[in-house]
């Protein structure tokens, strides 16, 4: 059986320090709106928390996914 998206983020999100920018999904998964998805899954009822970071490559915030404890 072929897991959906949510359930491919859920589990990597689900990972011991594990983040996910919208690029990485899409490298990943195959994921074009991750927010969407994050949405999907805070419907769920997982505690997703959003956080804004510049990085190396981006002088514009990124946003970073990462399950809340």
């Amino acid at each position: 059986m072929t897991k959906t998206q949510n359930e491919k983020i859920a589990q990597f999100l689900s990972r011991k320090g594990a983040s996910l920018t919208a690029a990485q999904a899409r490298a990943r998964f195959g994921v074009q709106n991750l927010r969407a998805r994050i949405y999907d899954l805070r419907e769920e009822g997982m505690p997703i928390q959003t956080s804004m970071k510049t990085t190396r490559t981006s002088s514009q915030p990124v946003a970073f996914y990462s399950l809340g404890r």
